[in-house]
């Protein structure tokens, strides 16, 4: 696998902090990407982008939709409910060591916990993602995104992320699909109807 990247306006963000409630709250060092790591999948390109809260890295990879396959987009078409056009991905977030054993999305056992959890946790990484989402959509001018939660934890906090404001990014958001109803649907501002 080889790889090239794009340089994007990314951000290593420092140490940040939150007032809650007249108290000033250290929050844990974020570190993002500067660009997307590219690789060739048959005629498709992929993208990549890594990304660390305190001492836990994280990826999250863009992967086309192959809408030249006319029964294969007219399945995936019909699974969200709108026509999927070309410049749309299925996107797909793990912690990077279930990526490089191929154990994909296995929950860290709790010694390696090591301050996962907790609110303040989870908001980094919902505004890191929500980040990497415009990031990604201003860089490729995506038109769509495909999301599928494997378990109900990772839904819970797929629904955290779409609660934040992407007005500037998104256009569309179906949630609930599939037979489960953990997959979800995001169209961009470059979606054309």
């Amino acid at each position: 696998m080889v790889f090239a990247s794009r340089r994007c306006n990314g951000t290593n963000a420092g140490l940040t902090y939150l007032i809650e409630n007249n108290k000033k709250i250290i929050k844990m060092p974020v570190y993002l990407s500067e660009e997307f790591l590219e690789w060739e999948c048959g005629e498709f390109i992929n993208h990549r982008f890594d990304f660390s809260i305190g001492e836990h890295k994280f990826l999250v990879l863009f992967s086309p939709i192959d809408v030249s396959d006319v029964g294969y987009h007219a399945l995936r078409s019909e699974e969200v409910g709108f026509s999927l056009p070309s410049d749309s991905y299925d996107v797909k977030f793990d912690r990077l060591e279930n990526f490089e054993s191929d154990n994909f999305y296995a929950t860290p056992k709790k010694s390696d916990l090591g301050g996962i959890g907790g609110i303040a946790y989870l908001e980094e990484l919902v505004d890191a993602l929500t980040h990497i989402i415009t990031l990604h959509c201003n860089t490729y001018q995506a038109k769509s995104y495909l999301m599928l939660a494997e378990n109900m934890r990772l839904k819970q906090f797929y629904d955290r992320v779409l609660q934040r404001s992407f007005d500037e990014v998104l256009s569309y958001v179906a949630t609930n699909l599939g037979e489960e109803g953990k997959g979800y649907a995001l169209r961009t501002r470059y979606y054309e109807t």
